[in-house]
């Protein structure tokens, strides 16, 4: 191989490197990004979690819709969020505002 190839091998090697390490910075950062955005009373990932065999929410999804409730979400959100109809979320805010503020 002659020196002029193999000095172009090697500095392509070198940028390769340097777009990898560029690539791993970036990945970081983004999972940082989506950590740091990532609502604290966000649902659980699986509707298992929050919700009962008959479709209906359980005492957790209680817990993280009135979390949410308590962090100014809108029903809207709420709804998205639960895959749940923006009466029914509704509905939830309602009994909950309906608690005395010492019981929320």
């Amino acid at each position: 191989m002659e020196a002029t190839t193999l000095a172009k091998l090697q500095t392509l090697r070198t940028e390769a490197n340097s777009l990898r390490d560029a690539f791993d910075a970036f990945a970081h950062r983004l999972d940082a990004l989506i950590t740091e955005q990532t609502p604290k009373d966000a649902p659980p990932a699986s509707s298992d979690d929050w919700k009962r065999d008959d479709g209906r929410l359980n005492d957790q999804g209680v817990a993280a819709m009135e979390a949410m409730f308590e962090a100014g979400r809108t029903v809207t959100e709420i709804a998205k969020e639960f895959d749940i109809t923006v009466s029914a979320a509704s509905h939830r805010k309602r009994i909950w505002q309906a608690k005395p503020a010492a019981a929320r």
